[in-house]
């Protein structure tokens, strides 16, 4: 027999942003919740991020909708919390650097006014006025009112202190080996520390849901590797989050275009000795304190390595130097990566497979993550959300 740790109606594994909302909304309909979480609350993915909150790429239907009510989540819980996690919503500024990416990103901005966004396109003098840090190799802008940003990492962490002052208990440092079944149905689960007993598990651990095939569970997710640097602090200035045109990996509604030509948004090549191509998706965005996010790279596909790899690092700071060659003294304080995962038509899984419920599979996860925990305990709780058949675990087999 294995000690027991704790008993609850619900266990949550992963205190990321999909992990920990999923946790709060579960209290707040009235469950007796415990966390379980390898590291501790943002150590993965959540943590990794610029907090950019991206509309005006996501494609128009279920995609675009699970974006804006997103967005639209965070100011519940700013109403609930209080601000404490920076979010603001200034817009979002795509620049670009040639004129061939300027004639397509105009039936972008039609597609994307077409789906209901607050978008324009504009000169290089009006995209210089919405933000200082708009790159001199920047020749124009599409600017979306629509986007918006939050300090991802402190948000994780209001929600996870909230989730403790409601009694939901955190445990850190505690990995999962496997889920308890008595015959068909769940009794818990196995940890490093004890058994936790529960009839309910919530898998909400992003990229490493794929260890869930020990349990017979095969999740068609993709992963890589994502990484970005984060440099000392300029002035901050109450911007737009930007990205510009070389690498477009998640920016589905403008790949999705009929006028949309690959080679015109190319990625930075990674060289003879990488072997290959670096997938790139170039984002540039500044946080609370003045630090600038620039990323972020996409390698390593199917692999769990969080460490950043060279030619990755290369291909960023050549981006920084080429766009800002006035900070070139400017430190570097930050260079990581955080595993990334998504589906094949990039919405997440949010469904019950095998006596299990999984929220997983969120490839824009600071957009998506919020709006996911609710619509995870809905599906707990027995509710049938708008979105469910669309997120289901068997839309993929």
């Amino acid at each position: 027999m294995n000690p027991v740790l704790d008993s609850a109606d619900v266990v949550v594994i992963g205190a990321g942003i999909a992990g920990i909302t999923t946790a709060f909304e579960l209290r707040e309909r009235g469950y007796d919740v415990v966390v379980v979480e390898q590291r501790f609350p943002a150590y993965g993915a959540s943590g990794r991020s610029t907090g950019a909150v991206w509309l005006q790429t996501c494609q128009a239907g279920p995609e675009l909708d699970l974006a804006r009510a997103g967005r639209d989540k965070y100011q519940w819980y700013v109403d609930r919390l209080g601000n404490t996690f920076d979010y603001r919503q200034k817009g979002g500024l795509f620049f670009f650097e040639t004129e061939a990416q300027g004639l397509i990103l105009e039936d972008y901005v039609k597609d994307r006014s077409n789906a209901g966004l607050q978008v324009e396109l504009l000169s290089a003098k009006d995209a210089k006025a919405q933000s200082s840090l708009l790159p001199q190799t920047a020749i124009g802008a599409v600017f979306c009112a629509d986007d918006a940003q939050v300090d991802a990492p402190r948000f994780v962490n209001a929600v996870a202190g909230a989730c403790a002052r409601k009694g939901v208990r955190i445990y850190e440092n505690t990995s999962v080996m496997s889920s308890i079944r008595q015959g068909d149905s769940v009794a818990g689960v196995r940890t490093t520390r004890g058994d936790i007993l529960t009839p309910g598990i919530v898998w909400a651990t992003g990229a490493w849901a794929v260890n869930l095939s020990t349990e017979g569970i095969d999740i068609p997710i993709a992963t890589a590797r994502q990484g970005q640097i984060l440099t000392q602090t300029l002035p901050p200035v109450p911007a737009p989050i930007m990205r510009g045109p070389r690498g477009v990996t998640w920016a589905s509604a403008l790949t999705a275009l009929q006028a949309y030509e690959e080679s015109v948004f190319a990625p930075p090549q990674a060289g003879a000795q990488g072997g290959g191509s670096l997938q790139y998706d170039d984002t540039i965005a500044q946080n609370s304190e003045g630090g600038l996010f620039i990323g972020s790279s996409v390698d390593e596909p199917g692999a769990l390595n969080p460490h950043i790899g060279m030619l990755a690092t290369n291909a960023m700071l050549t981006a920084a130097l080429d766009r800002y060659p006035e900070q070139a003294a400017l430190g570097v304080v930050g260079l990581w990566a955080g595993i990334t995962s998504w589906t094949e038509d990039h919405l997440p899984v949010i469904d019950r497979v095998d006596g299990l419920y999984l929220n997983v599979g969120h490839s824009r996860g600071i957009t998506t993550g919020p709006i996911g925990g609710e619509l995870m305990a809905a599906v707990v709780s027995g509710e049938s959300p708008s979105l469910a058949d669309t997120l289901s675990y068997r839309r993929l087999t």
